[in-house]
């Protein structure tokens, strides 16, 4: 059977050259993906084949400091480029001629990964379905976030939905294909000493954090447009929260994991405005260069859900750029009713992924001073083998045709549902927007 064809629609972007180049390379180079296939780099620009080549070695370099040769070979085989423009209906002909040209020995999966803006999608979606780039073997992954508020992702859903169907369609949430993240759901299913305080009766509050040390770096144009809450909390945070909060369905297929990820997401009440932080680090305006930027590097959310069973317990999201740490995960703390020092759950995205359980036990000696101590499971010191990393995983999963670890239309609506009213307060001018010092914890908190 021929390898699959991948077209990668913005292959010079910032998100290809971090995450997904990398990503295909090491899938080439371990033989995971078949020998044959083709990788279609999509371009406005003129591009050519060595140009790309040389931008996947730098890539590859930065991230793991070695290149292999032989993988390196690897890709030069699969790559291509094609220059297009998203509105010229002649050049989706010029694709197509192509993919009907690789076809000629066997009809081949196809991957349409979108790493591009979602307000560049309609002319693309448009153009391909026009030109029967969307018959069943034709996948389409996008990038979050889809959409920039409720409405907006109500729109993008009819233009997707109008073209592919949904087994077709691959919502890209790269945080649910880390070995944590996946590890959440594993963990809850299969740890029965647990299911019993898995409610508000046990659990005080669960924080789930992503805060990164850097600031925007090179991502002013898309950042000042996306900001904080929607670059992250949107998407990643609220899917985290998702599989930490949801019903273990009985059935644990992808779609059962879907409906009860989905129905928790509807159930959460939307955010208050007044209960939310907004701060935006020294010298952001600069790098942007617009100094009436309202834009928010740091966002913190306090949320509520309306089922009994988590009815008191504060769900805490927060993320920000700048700050005194790089870190990602995902604190569950349980109630204490006998003291102030509580037992903790960690489960740590990144860096260092791993498990966490906070005690608290008896010092030695005569006295009965008690202190926390912690027990620690980590994947690296576990399981010595390379890890997989999140993109190759999401491009593997999308080439098997499984959607466990992608969103579904119910699930971005809902999130999306819970942040309108915080959007709306903050679209409208730079209310409540706090400053805070590069390399600090954020802004002051109450």
């Amino acid at each position: 059977m021929s390898g699959p064809v991948i077209i990668v629609f913005g292959i010079t972007g910032d998100l290809s050259k971090r995450k997904l180049l990398p990503a295909l390379y090491h899938l080439l180079s371990q033989d995971l993906l078949p020998s044959d296939t083709q990788i279609i780099g999509i371009s406005r620009r003129p591009l050519t084949t060595e140009k790309l080549l040389a931008t996947v070695e730098l890539c590859v370099l930065e991230k793991d400091n070695i290149c292999d040769p032989e993988g390196l070979a690897r890709v030069r085989n699969a790559l291509q480029t094609l220059q297009l423009d998203p509105k010229n209906p002649s050049d989706f002909e010029a694709l197509k001629h192509l993919l009907d040209k690789l076809d000629q020995t066997h009809k081949r999966e196809r991957l349409f990964y979108m790493s591009v803006p979602a307000s560049a999608y309609d002319p693309i979606i448009t153009n391909l379905a026009a030109h029967g780039l969307n018959e069943q073997r034709n996948r389409l992954l996008l990038e979050k976030p889809f959409g920039h508020n409720l409405k907006s992702a109500g729109q993008l859903l009819k233009l997707v939905d109008s073209a592919y169907h949904e087994s077709q369609i691959y919502r890209i949430d790269h945080y649910l294909a880390k070995e944590t993240a996946q590890n959440v759901l594993a963990f809850r299913m299969h740890n029965p000493i647990f299911m019993p305080l898995w409610n508000a009766e046990h659990i005080q509050c669960i924080h789930i954090r992503a805060l990164e040390a850097l600031s925007i770096e090179e991502r002013a144009d898309f950042y000042d447009q996306t900001g904080a809450l929607r670059d992250l909390i949107q998407s990643h945070l609220m899917q985290l929260l998702a599989i930490t909060m949801m019903d273990i369905p009985a059935d644990t297929s992808s779609h059962a994991i879907h409906r009860s990820k989905a129905m928790f997401l509807e159930q959460l009440l939307p955010a208050d405005p007044a209960e939310a932080v907004r701060g935006q680090y020294d010298g952001y305006k600069s790098e942007v260069t617009d100094a009436g930027s309202h834009t928010e590097t740091y966002a913190r959310l306090q949320l509520e859900h309306a089922t009994e069973r988590w009815q008191g317990t504060e769900i805490i999201l927060e993320t920000g750029k700048a700050l005194s740490e790089k870190t990602t995960d995902i604190v569950i703390e349980f109630k204490n009713p006998r003291e102030r020092r509580r037992n903790n759950l960690t489960f740590q995205i990144q860096p260092n992924e791993g498990i966490g359980l906070g005690l608290v036990v008896k010092e030695p000696g005569f006295e009965n001073h008690m202190r926390h101590a912690a027990l620690e499971f980590s994947y690296s010191q576990v399981f010595a083998e390379q890890q997989i990393d999140a993109y190759e995983r999401v491009l593997m999963d999308a080439l098997r045709g499984d959607q466990a670890l992608f969103a579904s239309d119910r699930e971005v609506l809902a999130t999306w549902r819970v942040l309108d009213p915080v959007l709306e307060v903050w679209n409208k001018n730079d209310h409540g927007l706090q400053p805070y010092v590069k390399g600090s914890e954020g802004p002051p908190q109450d």
